[in-house]
């Protein structure tokens, strides 16, 4: 006899090809439309993870169904979520002992006329490896050296191509970087085995970029003016104590690394070392050190330039990255849940039943997203539609991140239409976004070398294979 407590039984709908198009694209084109009109990252995956929490109700899933999947997509993002924070933290302290600008110190000293302009790659190259931040490099040294390119007979946009080219190899290798870190966690690959993958497209583009860079610049002429590059380096000498016993916290690490020590404990150990350098050599307080690994590191120079590379880092610096994580990691248990992708995969798989198709789709489905909504979404969401798709077909997940920031990092740096790409132009010399795009090289190879790799088997490991760069493996059809 009924108790009056009877659970109702929810009534099911069918999930037809057009629905789960509906419910996959729908929460896309909202994201990527609110993208446009201006909205932050973070409030448009809001937006989004509503859209497709009314879908799965319509439906028919109940509630706690739909509760319990976005627990467990938070679940699964948990540990990334929590790197991403020990990198800022750890950005902050190694700022405050020296570690980077040591670094960066050094790195100046490497400008020599003749080869001008392969150094506009280098040097960005290498200040964004260190400090996880293309535009950071951009807007400090980027603008240094683009200031000189007049006085040695080299066009200011192709200097601001090559200054670009270097600054995106940093956005996309540094373990620092926010693309880095959600490439490798979207598509649950660890950290340095998603960068260790990375090689295989980014050496042969960057050995390509260095000898046209050098080609074109070859008869630069004339010498540097030593003005501006002597004051952010003066600037760094008498704000930090400048010694290479600082780069010993950075070899630790990547020894670790190299050891394959979880990421947790390897940022964790260089977040110690660090916090230890900064009190020894740089007189840092402890209770100011706990200020900068909560805010960031902080300080005035004098040198404005200085200022604007160093001032960074800090737990809550990744706060918005991991928020926009988080919502992710919520929308793809709702797509796992809800079986959108699988219907889709299932009836995608009928044409890119290869893995060379199969990573087709994630390049041109990372081409269009970019093209539209720019690097995160590009990256997560592509990476959530194909993760599945990847271990059914036998592909390792890390030629999933590397194709996805192939293409969802690297594309950024030349859409024409981004607030971003023109503000690139505006901070190098007010120079127009057509001057320095056709010089931007690595952005346009990164995505063509993946995608004739992955047609072609170079570098496309299976599931089980360990990661290492074997830039001559290919892998067998059948």
């Amino acid at each position: 006899m009924s108790d009056g407590k009877e659970k109702k039984v929810r009534s099911m709908r069918e999930m037809s090809t057009g629905l789960a198009l509906f419910g996959f694209l729908g929460p896309i084109v909202i994201l990527v439309l609110l993208i446009a009109l201006g909205a932050e990252v973070t409030i448009a995956s809001v937006v989004s993870l509503f859209v497709m929490i009314c879908f799965c109700l319509y439906m028919g899933f109940s509630w706690e169904k739909l509760d319990g999947a976005m627990a467990e997509g938070v679940r699964q993002i948990a540990t990334a979520a929590m790197i991403m924070l020990l990198v800022g933290c750890m950005v902050a302290v190694w700022m405050a002992c020296g570690t980077i600008p040591t670094l960066l110190y050094y790195g100046m000293k490497i400008i020599t006329p003749r080869l001008f302009l392969p150094i506009c790659f280098i040097l960005p190259a290498f200040m964004a490896v260190c400090s996880g931040t293309s535009y950071g490099s951009i807007s400090t040294i980027g603008v240094v050296l683009c200031g000189m390119a007049a006085g040695l007979g080299i066009p200011v946009g192709m200097a601001a191509g090559a200054v670009i080219s270097g600054a995106f190899f940093g956005d996309k290798m540094s373990p620092l970087s926010d693309t880095t870190l959600l490439a490798s966690s979207s598509a649950e690959v660890p950290l340095f085995d998603h960068i260790r993958s990375m090689w295989y497209t980014t050496i042969p583009g960057t050995i390509i970029c260095l000898v046209v860079y050098t080609i074109l610049g070859i008869s630069a002429s004339g010498s540097i003016d030593s003005v501006a590059v002597a004051e952010l380096s003066n600037g760094m000498a008498s704000t930090f104590h400048i010694s290479l016993i600082h780069v010993i916290p950075v070899v630790i690490v990547l020894v670790l690394s190299v050891k394959q020590v979880p990421a947790f404990l390897t940022f964790g150990i260089g977040i110690g070392l660090g916090f230890i350098w900064a009190m020894i050599f740089q007189g840092e307080s402890f209770t100011a050190l706990l200020g900068y690994l909560m805010n960031g590191f902080s300080v005035e120079s004098g040198v404005a330039s200085v200022d604007a590379l160093v001032n960074r880092g800090g737990f809550s610096s990744m706060l918005s990255l991991v928020g926009i994580l988080f919502v992710l990691g919520m929308l793809s248990g709702l797509f796992t849940e809800s079986g959108v992708l699988n219907v889709l995969v299932t009836k995608l798989s009928k044409k890119l039943n290869t893995p060379g198709t199969i990573m087709f789709g994630v390049w041109l489905s990372a081409l269009i997203i970019c093209l539209i909504g720019g690097q995160y979404p590009a990256i997560a969401i592509t990476a959530v539609a194909f993760k599945d798709v990847c271990d059914d077909m036998d592909i390792n997940r890390c030629v999933l991140s590397r194709t996805l920031e192939d293409v969802g990092t690297m594309i950024a740096a030349i859409v024409p239409w981004s607030a971003w790409v023109i503000g690139y132009g505006v901070v190098l010399g007010g120079i127009s976004v057509w001057d320095f795009i056709p010089y931007t090289f690595l952005p346009m190879l990164c995505p063509i070398l993946a995608l004739i790799f992955n047609f072609t088997g170079v570098g496309m490991l299976h599931s089980n294979d360990p990661v290492k760069y074997r830039p001559f493996y290919v892998r067998k059809k059948g």
